[in-house]
């Protein structure tokens, strides 16, 4: 995994340019584009696909910033990795951070559930987009013939990279927009886009996008934050921040965290998304978003007795379709159709 000589044999195959979706030369540092002459970087052990940076920081930006990380990640642990990045990360509360990083750390536990419910196989080949700090990866380990982790942002596939080291465990990680994905057509199995469509550019190019990758009749496990929830958000904490206009969802957050940190996210639905993709795909199930905690003790107080609250009312069964609509969090699976739909998912 930290050469670009030991991604995966079965992911190789997979391999296309994200631009024209034509094959690639392995070079020994980089990928080139047989069609297009557009040539991508491996760096850090990872291949760099993007054509556009995040929202967040410029190409340049984003690659010192990953740099930086590596060089640390040499002699610091995962977990003080972890801590080292959102020290200097600048737009990151320190107040959020504490709770980011718990979320970061129990990434593997809250994954169990999602990866049982896609009901893999030693044949099935596993794509997580947006796949973060790598949780997901290290608790698919050895349950897929290949998984990949594929993110935007190059700076967490250094931290994911440090995690899955240290686990001992084996992925590909892909550095790419999962608008413009390094796959072929109907290459995939399962998918997973865990708390990710509230940050990319398009949702609708999102969905489009991994529709393509998938086979027919392959799976697709959806999770977000819901807009709806009263309570706090996710990203901010701050109680029904979602149900406000925009001009006045940005002043109360610069009035109150000294930054608009929703100024780059989609405030979603469950209902919206379904609607966004029922036709081209079915759906199997659908339901409040699961939390799995290996230990409450990095989450504050509060957030421990809201988590301890939830979880209580997730098993209670006349509350579930009213905690799907209107819950801090959601998560869906769906099969793809052989069906072509007039938006093209």
């Amino acid at each position: 995994m930290t050469d670009v000589s030991l991604v995966e044999s079965h992911v190789l195959d997979l391999l296309v340019c994200p631009k024209c979706k034509l094959g690639l030369n392995e070079m020994e540092q980089a990928y080139q584009c047989t069609a297009c002459d557009m040539t991508f970087p491996v760096l850090f052990g990872i291949p760099d696909f993007r054509l556009r940076s995040d929202k967040y920081l410029t190409l340049q930006q984003e690659r010192d910033k990953a740099e930086r990380l590596f060089e640390k990640s040499k002699e610091l642990s995962f977990n003080e990795l972890v801590e080292f990045y959102y020290q200097i990360t600048d737009d990151v509360p320190i107040e959020l951070s504490r709770r980011y990083t718990a979320y970061v750390l129990n990434a593997p536990f809250q994954a169990g559930p999602l990866i049982d419910s896609l009901e893999p196989n030693k044949s099935t080949v596993l794509l997580d987009v947006g796949c973060g700090s790598g949780g997901l990866l290290q608790a698919a380990n050895g349950i897929y013939v290949a998984t990949i982790g594929v993110d935007i942002a190059l700076r967490w596939l250094v931290i994911a990279k440090k995690r899955l080291d240290e686990a001992g465990v084996q992925s590909t990680l892909i550095c790419a927009d999962v608008e413009n994905l390094p796959f072929k057509d109907k290459s995939i199995d399962h998918v997973v886009a865990n708390d990710v469509l509230e940050h990319v550019y398009n949702i609708n190019a999102a969905l489009k996008e991994m529709s393509r990758q998938l086979k027919n009749n392959g799976k697709l496990w959806v999770s977000g934050s819901n807009r709806f929830f009263i309570g706090p958000n996710a990203t901010t904490r701050l109680w029904g921040i979602g149900l406000f206009p925009k001009g006045i969802r940005t002043w109360l957050l610069v009035k109150i965290r000294g930054i608009d940190s929703l100024r780059y996210i989609h405030l979603i639905s469950p209902l919206r998304i379904r609607k966004m993709l029922l036709g081209h795909f079915s759906l199997l199930n659908a339901g409040p978003k699961k939390v799995i905690l290996s230990s409450t003790k990095n989450y504050p107080f509060q957030d421990r007795i809201l988590i301890s609250i939830y979880q209580k009312l997730t098993t209670f069964g006349p509350l579930r379709h009213l905690l799907f609509l209107l819950g801090p969090a959601f998560e869906m699976t769906f099969i793809k159709n052989n069906i072509k739909t007039k938006d093209g998912i």
